[in-house]
């Protein structure tokens, strides 16, 4: 019995472990970071969203969203250099601007990652690696529903 016991506190070992790290990445996933000069985060955002890299996955109507929040934030800090001579109502502003682009980028982050499978092709014994991002994948999953779901109804296949 003992044999068996071992294999099982290590399973809820590493389980716990995964979700401290999983909590501790959340918390750390935050686009705007406390206590660092919010000038130099706007400026490091806006190089992110420029390189084509980090945000990849990022709309076109959300990426206009988050460059007009920058702004409004850049134009505060600028009137009001030091938080502590922010007006209230600025700084309250300049909050939900934060919450704004943290809610987008978070996402977007997110939709950005690349997750790499193995998998064999049909026909063959051989694995392959398939990398994509989450986004694509949610695509090409929305694209295959949609294609079964209209072979269904019309009868024949689609391509």
């Amino acid at each position: 019995m003992k044999p068996l016991l071992i294999p099982a506190v290590l399973i809820l070992g590493l389980t716990l472990a995964t979700t401290t790290t999983n909590a501790a990445t959340k918390r750390a996933g935050e686009v705007f970071i406390p206590g660092k000069p919010l000038q130099q985060q706007i400026e490091r955002i806006e190089v992110e969203l420029n390189d084509g890299e980090t945000y990849s996955e990022l709309k076109p109507t959300e990426r206009t969203r988050v460059r007009e929040a920058l702004v409004r934030m850049r134009t505060a800090v600028e009137q009001h250099p030091n938080r502590d001579s922010m007006p209230e109502q600025v700084r309250t502003d300049v909050f939900n601007d934060q919450e704004i682009v943290n809610t987008v980028l978070t996402q977007a982050r997110e939709d950005s990652r690349l997750i790499c499978q193995r998998e064999k092709v049909i026909g063959s014994n051989r694995s392959t690696t398939q990398c994509m991002t989450v986004a694509e994948r949610e695509r090409q999953k929305d694209r295959a529903q949609h294609d079964l779901s209209k072979a269904q109804h019309v009868g024949k296949i689609v391509n």
